[in-house]
């Protein structure tokens, strides 16, 4: 073993923290990252800062600041998860992640199985020139193109719709009008979908995540009892990754007789809509 090989690999968990964290803040640019700019009042801003981190998850810049100089912390998953998201990281980042900061592997991402039928079904939702994807009664995403990717990397470790706009504080600064245009009808479509499906145990725990990890979710469930079907010509306004300004898009629902219960879902923007006709 060489000096500089032995001298890494002496470095505590903390110096290497100290190392990695900043160098994966720097790569990011902050145009990709839908909503930053905008919510930092920075359109020029060509880097992502520590307090940029610390909105995107949620938590107070010494909290961030904290982890990203190495410092021990009661570091949760679901927090470890949050900074995941926000840092872009991959599969093989997110477990050093999780080894330097509590020394154990973190679990894997939760896979969708999917079955044969949705060959062309995939296809199809390849070849949309938007973000596009299929989900089941629960809300589980079991497949989705490059585009929706691109808009919600979360997708990577937590491939449930509703999740994402509950328990990630990055999804209020993407999605603008957060409680009144998607908190609310989102709620709304899982009281229906408890009501019509009781025995969906998928489901039934889906909900109580959203309940138990969010207490905006929990007062909006309690203050009126709104029931909403699908969201099936919606339009929402949200920000995109690489898109100067705010941009309203049109929620397309779709269902398949092949297979009861699965939608196939696009997010289309308006403005490409109108450029088509």
């Amino acid at each position: 073993m060489d000096t500089a090989t032995e001298s890494a690999a002496q470095l505590t968990a903390g110096e290497q923290l100290r190392r990695l964290l900043p160098t994966w803040r720097r790569r990011l640019d902050p145009s990709a990252i839908p909503g930053l700019l905008y919510s930092r009042n920075s359109p020029q801003k060509k880097n992502v800062s520590q307090e940029d981190v610390a909105h995107l998850v949620g938590v107070s810049t010494r909290w961030y600041a904290n982890l990203e100089r190495g410092g021990p912390g009661p570091y949760s998953a679901d927090f470890l998860d949050q900074v995941t998201v926000a840092l872009r990281l991959s599969q093989e980042e997110r477990a050093v992640l999780y080894l330097l900061a509590t020394g154990q592997e973190p679990d894997p991402p939760r896979a969708v199985p999917v079955g044969e039928n949705f060959v062309a079904l995939r296809a199809i939702v390849n070849a949309q020139p938007w973000p596009a994807y299929v989900s089941d009664d629960a809300w589980d995403c079991l497949f989705s193109n490059e585009h929706h990717r691109s808009w919600f990397p979360h997708l990577k470790y937590e491939p449930n719709i509703m999740l994402w706009p509950f328990l990630y504080a990055e999804s209020r600064l993407q999605l603008i009008n957060w409680e009144r245009d998607w908190a609310r009808p989102m709620l709304a479509q899982l009281r229906a979908a408890s009501a019509r499906h009781p025995d969906n145990a998928r489901l039934q725990g889906i909900i109580q995540r959203i309940l138990n990890g969010s207490a905006d979710a929990r007062r909006i469930w309690e203050e009126k009892a709104e029931v909403h079907l699908h969201p099936d010509g919606d339009r929402r306004l949200m920000h995109v990754p690489h898109f100067d300004g705010p941009r309203v898009v049109e929620i397309v629902a779709l269902t398949t007789l092949r297979a009861v219960g699965f939608r196939v879902m696009m997010l289309i923007p308006v403005d490409e809509i109108d450029a088509r006709v």
